[in-house]
């Protein structure tokens, strides 16, 4: 049974931004860290939802890849809203 106050947990935006970058537009790693000025593997990390979406990383990829960066700060405040224990 479940409690009807239980939170339904929300994907990580890194995961929402891999099936929008990787999948949708088949850029790589390398191609997605060098224009929003992080690391690789922070990417892959971002990807995996091991790291939130810092204001900065919003920003760049708003710049780069569309939208606005207030949409991805968004998903990553509900996501740490619906997942905090």
């Amino acid at each position: 049974m479940t409690d009807k106050n239980q939170k339904m947990k929300l994907v990580h935006p890194g995961k929402i931004l891999h099936m929008e970058l990787i999948e949708g537009r088949n850029l790589s790693i390398r191609q997605i860290a060098e224009s929003i000025k992080i690391a690789p593997k922070a990417v892959e990390d971002l990807f995996k939802g091991l790291i939130p979406i810092s204001s900065e990383i919003a920003i760049n990829i708003a710049s780069n890849y569309g939208d606005s960066s207030d949409h991805f700060m968004r998903l990553q405040k509900n996501y740490d809203l619906t997942n905090t224990p």
